[in-house]
């Protein structure tokens, strides 16, 4: 996991770097595809870089508990989770945050203080993990039972 965060530190630092990564990987070795299919999913299009974070800090990798407590809540809004799940104890055994942060010391790479953040999302609902059970009931389109 440290060489992970090493190589997305690797990939944000420059278009140069990203460029080398899109080449080895569309190599028969790895990926087996065209070069070009590559630079598009890892070369900005239009100059505004870097467009796609692998790295971001260290905040791009971070195994979040509140985003592994909202995919729950979406698996529980269709359907897919018969009943309210411990949110927090699922993403907690999913997510593995304690490893994670034994290999950002490794790799040296800042930890936020906390498991948990608020965010904005594409819909303008605010999600923080405060009440996730809510939050799955609180849409108007679900499959619910």
């Amino acid at each position: 996991m440290a060489a992970l965060l090493d190589t997305a530190r690797w990939l944000d630092a420059s278009p140069g770097n990203r460029e080398a990564a899109a080449e080895v990987l569309a190599s028969a070795a790895y990926v087996n595809t065209g070069v070009e299919l590559l630079r598009a999913c890892l070369l900005p299009r239009r100059g505004d870089w870097p467009a796609l974070r692998f790295f971001g800090e260290g905040a791009a990798c971070f195994p979040w508990l509140s985003d592994g407590m909202w995919f729950l809540t979406q698996q529980r809004r269709w359907g897919l989770l018969a009943a309210d799940p411990d949110y927090r104890s699922v993403a907690a055994q999913v997510n593995h945050v304690d490893l994670y942060r034994e290999a950002a010391q490794l790799a040296g790479v800042a930890l936020p203080d906390t498991a948990m953040r608020s965010s904005i999302l594409i819909d303008g609902r605010v999600w923080d993990g405060s009440d996730p059970a809510a939050y799955a009931r609180a849409f108007t389109i679900h499959d619910l039972r």
